[in-house]
């Protein structure tokens, strides 16, 4: 997973700083799904969020992890 980048989502946060695409770095929509694929709509590229695990819990932190590319990139 070396074509990623990062997520953060903060309980203050204004938007300022929307995530991005980790192909095109195009800007992603700020209500982008964490627990399913979806798309970026400049380059069509299928993205997955990947949650960060958790030290000692079951559970993920669905807040913070990295958002990858799975599937190629459908526009130029």
């Amino acid at each position: 997973m070396s074509n990623c980048t990062d997520y953060v989502f903060l309980e203050d946060d204004d938007g300022s700083d929307p995530c991005r695409c980790p192909v095109c770095k195009g800007f992603l929509r700020r209500d982008f799904p964490t627990d399913r694929p979806f798309t970026c709509k400049k380059c069509g590229t299928e993205l997955m969020c990947f949650p960060n695990k958790v030290e000692d819990c079951d559970e993920p932190d669905l807040e913070a992890g990295r958002i990858c590319p799975i599937s190629k990139r459908e526009k130029k």
